[in-house]
């Protein structure tokens, strides 16, 4: 890995990154760039898929709002060979989640340059744009709090959830291309940039990029620090859901608003099944069925199958499950989804001794098994 540290001039931070952008798309190392751009309201930002270099303009790589997982879009862009490399701007959870889809075949790594943000926290979509329609300015305001690592949210708007208690603030170079670092660095000043030697050398030969081997010190401490504080949050909020949430009733209390729209699948970047049985004749059922089944029962809940729903979907993918949050993002009636998944999913994730998001190495569970899965200490098999 090879390290630069760039110095800025006043509050030059994204021109800087949309200098480094315009070279890299100007150059043969990608076709396109997926990227953060601001909406034409200047209250939100979406992902825009660019070969324009002049389009740049009016991108944050780092914008505390994340309306849709990017790695769901990439997976769109590349589960086939798309013919061409393309530069994708990401966070830590969405890295992550390529790591899993890579290796479930919905992605082409080949196919990307993955460029990776420290993320600093982030805003539901609402709150993002309510405070860009008070005159905030809230991606600048995170990146002067992370040079000390004490980043909060603004006092007029909580964090999303997912954020709150997440332990993965930001990513192992080797996980990706290349890593813009932003806990511990004054980026009033400077820029500090990460990337693999292979990397790192095609962008210097290239004057894309000069690497100069300057380190920052004391950015891994506090990443480490807050990786702590979010754990212990984790901890602490996971283990007070539990104990609420801790039988079947319990469940079915939580999931009694729910309409089963699929909100929470369709933006989840691990449901990556291209024809799920939930949206298909499967669950279609004909009326004389649903009179059959009340007849039966006396009663049934409609629309009908809404706590097999998420049970289904825990049982899918939960141990690939990353913690992103985006299933509470897409609830309209705010049920806390990511609570429920990330509660089974760290007991699943434990037992079976994975991290997802870790490794591109290392198998996932649903894909591999061993004789040895699940043996208890008296040598006996656990099922």
């Amino acid at each position: 890995m090879k390290t630069t540290v760039i110095d800025l001039s006043s509050d030059s931070f994204n021109g800087e990154i949309e200098a480094f952008l315009t070279r890299l798309l100007e150059s043969d190392l990608v076709g396109s760039l997926l990227v953060p751009k601001q909406t034409t309201g200047g209250d939100n930002y979406v992902h825009a898929l660019i070969k324009n270099p002049a389009l740049l303009a009016d991108t944050d790589i780092g914008a505390p709002v994340m309306p849709v997982q990017a790695a769901r879009i990439i997976s769109n862009l590349t589960f086939r060979d798309p013919g061409e490399k393309i530069g994708v701007v990401v966070r830590p959870c969405e890295a992550r989640a390529l790591v899993e889809l890579a290796k479930f075949k919905q992605i082409t790594r080949d196919s990307l340059l993955i460029i990776a943000v420290d993320c600093l926290g982030t805003y539901e979509p609402k709150d993002f744009s309510a405070l860009c329609k008070a005159g905030k300015t809230p991606a600048l305001d995170l990146r002067k709090q992370a040079a000390t690592g004490a980043c909060t949210a603004d006092e007029n708007a909580p964090f999303r959830s997912a954020c709150e208690i997440c332990e993965y603030p930001a990513i192992d170079a080797g996980v990706v291309d290349l890593v813009v670092g932003l806990w511990g660095v004054d980026t009033e000043k400077q820029l500090y940039v990460e990337a693999g030697d292979e990397l790192a050398d095609a962008l210097s030969e290239k004057s894309i990029l000069e690497f100069n081997g300057q380190e920052n010190a004391k950015r891994q401490e506090i990443i480490d620090s807050v990786k702590a504080d979010r754990t212990k949050s984790c901890e602490q909020v996971l283990g007070d859901f539990s104990s609420k949430v801790n039988s079947i009733k319990g469940i079915q209390e939580l999931l009694s608003t729910c309409m089963r729209c699929h909100n929470c699948m369709i933006n989840c970047p691990i449901c990556y099944c291209r024809e799920c049985v939930f949206r298909s004749p499967t669950f279609e059922h004909t009326p004389d069925q649903y009179l059959g089944w009340a007849k039966d029962k006396g009663a049934i809940r409609m629309p009908a199958n809404t706590v097999m729903f998420h049970l289904t979907r825990l049982n899918h993918m939960v141990i690939s499950c990353i913690g992103c949050g985006m299933c509470d993002t897409a609830c309209p009636n705010d049920i806390p989804v990511m609570s429920l998944f990330r509660t089974v999913g760290r007991n699943a994730q434990k037992m079976m001794e994975y991290v997802p998001g870790q490794s591109y190495d290392e198998p996932a569970p649903a894909t591999t098994f061993q004789d040895t899965e699940l043996v208890t200490e008296a040598g006996m098999s656990g099922h």
